[in-house]
């Protein structure tokens, strides 16, 4: 992320966990639109920020995460 010529530390923070908090949402919308029942972790969970409610569906999960990261990052 280049630098946008923040003011200060705090706004540049401010703007990485902004862009986390959308992308976050962003892939939770793609899960439920497969039918992936999910919901976003809390408490900075170690296991991540996508608690996966059936854990039956974590490989579709998975592939889905690799297509979104291959589509977006080559």
């Amino acid at each position: 992320m280049a630098n946008q010529g923040w003011e200060t530390d705090e706004d540049r923070m401010i703007q990485k966990l902004t862009v986390h908090k959308k992308l976050i949402t962003w892939v939770i919308q793609q899960l439920e639109k497969e039918n992936i029942p999910c919901q976003r972790t809390t408490g900075n969970d170690p296991n991540g920020d996508i608690l996966v409610i059936n854990p039956e569906q974590t490989p579709r999960v998975k592939e889905i995460i690799r297509g979104i990261n291959r589509q977006f990052n080559g």
